[in-house]
């Protein structure tokens, strides 16, 4: 559903704020974690340095759902290890993920490892494009409805099944980071974790933040070097998903994309060029920004008039070659550029 190709790739960052005085000290902590960076800020009353605490945080989520991880607990569980036990974030995961894809008519699939391995997603190897009869030999054992947690133990249909919450980890975790804070009684904060971002309260300026949004267009390889629009962000996660980085060419030339169709198990082709999400929590907005990916323009608008806890902001191509933009009323108030 979701891999990154070679360098770490965001379709939406956090805009430094600019050389108004600030009124609080705000703490950065930045890194690396999940195959892509992190970027963190917030301000504590107390001043206390929290560093290990995200750190700490970070390394126990990458040992539970992982999917690049040897050891991790959903490494363990995809090689149907006896003494593997879903944890608290393995089954909240597979439970939201379950939600989404029932809402979306399957669009939305954390099925899809064996397909996305056969592919060569996420790896440094030249992508392949499968024939129908390797699709067919792997529909078997894909399906989200051929998972479930029984008693507290993972339930396959089929052994040789397996998992990857790679299009809704980041987000999840972003969420996990804030629930800490929140935790901590600290009211004001930004996590940015590849691109997946949960804001609260207020930025150093005493404003809501603001979340620039790239321009979906091949080339366009450094965050924030061009811009479609600006977004007022708090109390909410946004997610961009998109095609125009993360894609690589097979043998023959031809583009393979991240994004997987549940549906036909191939990449997925139309004139979605990006999708912004907004919902009240970064796993949320994950999951559905991948699945407009999936579905294209025209049912993620029907998908969205259904939801209005979403917000929605999705670039595509029209038919000369120019760029067209959709946005739900509800993000209208947020568009700053």
């Amino acid at each position: 559903m979701k891999a990154i190709i070679g360098l770490p790739l965001i379709g939406s960052l956090i805009l430094g704020t600019s050389c108004v005085p600030k009124t609080k000290s705000y703490a950065t902590v930045d890194g690396f974690a999940q195959g892509s960076t992190y970027h963190i800020m917030y301000y504590d009353p107390q001043g206390r340095d929290l560093r290990t605490d995200i750190e700490e945080l970070l390394e126990d989520f990458d040992n539970s759902l992982s999917v690049y991880n040897p050891s991790s607990l959903l490494t363990r569980l995809n090689e149907n290890d006896a003494e593997a036990v879903p944890d608290k974030w393995f089954t909240e995961c597979l439970e939201i993920s379950r939600g989404i894809s029932d809402d979306t008519d399957g669009a939305f699939d954390v099925t899809l490892r064996p397909l996305i391995a056969a592919y060569r997603i996420g790896t440094e190897d030249t992508p392949h494009i499968l024939s129908q009869g390797e699709i067919d030999s792997i529909r078997v054992f894909t399906g989200y409805r051929k998972v479930r947690i029984e008693n507290g133990c993972l339930v396959k249909d089929d052994p040789r099944l397996a998992l990857d919450f790679n299009a809704i980890a980041q987000g999840y975790s972003s969420d996990l980071m804030g629930a800490m804070f929140d935790s901590l009684g600290i009211k004001d904060y930004m996590v940015e974790i590849g691109g997946e971002i949960l804001c609260r309260g207020r930025n150093p300026e005493g404003k809501e933040w603001r979340v620039g949004i790239d321009r979906p267009v091949e080339g366009n390889m450094v965050p924030g070097e061009d811009l479609q629009t600006i977004l007022k962000l708090t109390d909410r996660g946004l997610v961009t998903s998109g095609n125009y980085r993360k894609f690589a060419y097979d043998e023959n030339g031809n583009k393979v994309t991240h994004t997987i169709d549940p549906h036909t198990l191939r990449p997925a082709v139309h004139n979605l060029l990006s999708a912004t999400i907004i919902a009240p929590t970064s796993a949320i907005a994950d999951g559905y920004a991948t699945a407009c990916m999936v579905i294209g323009l025209e049912k993620s608008k029907k998908l969205l008039e259904r939801h209005p806890e979403l917000e929605a902001y999705l670039v595509f191509s029209n038919p000369d070659g120019s760029m067209g933009v959709y946005t739900t009323p509800n993000i209208r108030k947020r568009i700053m550029k």
